[in-house]
């Protein structure tokens, strides 16, 4: 499915959608920051759009071309970013449960 997108279409609540039947319980916070940038980040593209006004038709092919452009690309890696958030999840627990086994052996040993 070859679709264009704008800004507009890639806010908060989709970010919040595509990750919602995820749980991470370490990295939690990781995506709550991810998501509050990208809002931050879309209101002052907006912002700014709407004073460019001697500008707004160049603003305008500028982000018809980028939306072609970020629009597949955006499509085909929307679920990595989740997935690897998902990876280092797990990857924290492993470091923690390992870290939490060295001590308590170097305890019993010592």
């Amino acid at each position: 499915m070859n679709r264009n997108f704008t800004l507009a279409e890639i806010d908060r609540s989709t970010i919040e959608e595509e990750n919602k039947d995820r749980d991470l319980k370490r990295l939690g916070f990781v995506r709550l920051i991810a998501i509050n940038a990208v809002g931050c980040v879309f209101n002052l593209y907006e912002y700014a759009k709407q004073n460019s006004s001697p500008l707004k038709s160049t603003v305008g092919t500028i982000e018809s071309a980028v939306a072609t452009f970020v629009g597949p690309v955006y499509e085909k890696f929307k679920s990595a970013s989740g997935d690897l958030l998902a990876f280092l999840d797990e990857m924290v627990l492993i470091c923690v449960v390992v870290q939490m086994t060295n001590f308590l052996l170097l305890l019993w040993i010592g």
